[in-house]
């Protein structure tokens, strides 16, 4: 394990590595691969600090999402906590990649993305090819599915 560097491992590489952990000093040396982001509690730590990392403007990210104003900045300051496509909505305004919204998912409690679901492949389809949150919509309501609300 030591030969591995510090890096962006995937959920899927670090079980692997966790599965073959048999000693308390191994398992030192699997927690020093862990990124530094594992600490986030919640969607709005995360989102905050995406947006902080990236050079986002939080307004702009806002006015991208399509949510009204006030509501946006109650789920981003923790005081509202945000549905499925609230959570969808913002991630698609701040350019997220798939991984980065599913792990946004995951810290609102939204319950990740499944490919298999209708909704969810086209709103990753639009994570894979940056669509706005209003392309988003449009597709997902040419295709007979419920739009980001």
């Amino acid at each position: 394990m030591s030969d591995v560097q510090k890096k962006n491992l995937t959920t899927d590489e670090l079980l692997k590595i966790l599965h073959s952990v048999n000693s308390v000093s191994k398992l030192n040396e699997y927690t020093e691969l862990l990124p530094e982001n594992t600490s986030y509690h919640s969607f709005s730590e995360y989102f905050f600090a995406y947006l902080q990392t990236h050079n986002l403007v939080e307004s702009e990210i806002i006015h991208a999402s399509l949510i009204q104003r006030n509501y946006a900045y109650q789920i981003l300051n923790g005081t509202k906590k945000p549905g499925r496509d609230k959570v969808l909505a913002l991630c698609l305004a701040a350019h997220m990649t798939y991984e980065e919204t599913q792990r946004a998912l995951a810290l609102a409690e939204c319950g990740k993305l499944y490919p298999r679901r209708k909704k969810d492949s086209i709103i990753i389809f639009a994570l894979e090819n940056g669509l706005t949150v209003q392309q988003t919509n449009e597709l997902l309501y040419e295709e007979g599915v419920n739009v980001l609300e």
